[in-house]
């Protein structure tokens, strides 16, 4: 009889699969678009959705480790170290750390004048605290601990996107333009959805921690927010953008 864990880990993976195959034809639709209008928040948009892509890269390769029931002596060492914050989701927790910074630029080139000094400031040393947090604040099989980097990441989302969906519904009320309403409606959806990832991941650690087995509706609801975002940006601001 096949182990749950391994079982529901290979449903992970397929389920993955898929996010990861279609991700990349975003990422190169979007690609292909910055590199004929060379729009520079295009490019900040292509970053920002190659670094989920990578976090969902990573994802997938912990589950393969375990499917293939891969495993590493934990003796302290840079291999076992990555094998941990790999199949653990900090390697992805931190990518994605990254590409909420990146949403930061975005929004203040799309909304703002410059940048505000303090909210800078604030932006920055959270996201620094949240990268050291995610990659060194471990212990193998501690999910409380796997609770706080979830909220941890969680907390910098809000901190950067409700700003960022706000901004994009009173831009979206206050033109009348069709194209421009889309695009910023797009936007809307899109830090909307990103919000959304790791609310619905840290309730399923929650529940894993409650004894659940994990892979829960939430689970999978995290990583549907996440397509929702990029294909939400590409389909209403990339896309028409690319055709001024």
């Amino acid at each position: 009889m096949v182990d749950q864990n391994i079982l529901l880990n290979f449903i992970g993976m397929c389920f993955e699969s898929f996010i990861i195959i279609f991700s990349a034809v975003l990422l190169v639709l979007i690609l292909k678009k910055y590199l004929i209008k060379r729009h520079k928040l295009t490019r900040l948009l292509f970053l920002i959705f190659l670094g989920y892509f990578i976090a969902i890269l990573f994802s997938w390769l912990s589950k393969v480790f375990v499917v293939t029931q891969l495993n590493v002596v934990q003796d302290g060492s840079i291999i076992a170290w990555m094998y941990n914050i790999i199949t653990d989701f900090r390697l992805s927790e931190f990518f994605v750390t990254i590409a909420i910074f990146l949403s930061y630029i975005l929004k203040v080139n799309v909304f703002e004048k410059g940048y505000k000094t303090l909210q800078k400031y604030v932006i920055i040393i959270y996201g620094i605290f949240s990268c050291v947090y995610v990659l060194f604040i471990y212990e193998n099989g501690n999910t409380l601990l796997d609770i706080i980097a979830f909220l941890i990441v969680f907390i910098y989302m809000v901190m950067v996107y409700a700003p960022f969906l706000r901004r994009a519904i009173e831009s979206y009320r206050a033109v009348e333009e069709k194209t421009y309403k889309q695009a910023f409606l797009s936007l809307a959806i899109m830090s909307f959805s990103f919000m959304l990832i790791f609310l619905n991941f840290a309730i399923d650690r929650v529940l894993i921690f409650l004894g659940s087995p994990g892979f829960t509706v939430f689970y999978f609801l995290a990583w549907i927010f996440a397509i929702v975002g990029i294909f939400g940006a590409y389909y209403g601001y990339i896309r028409p953008k690319s055709k001024e």
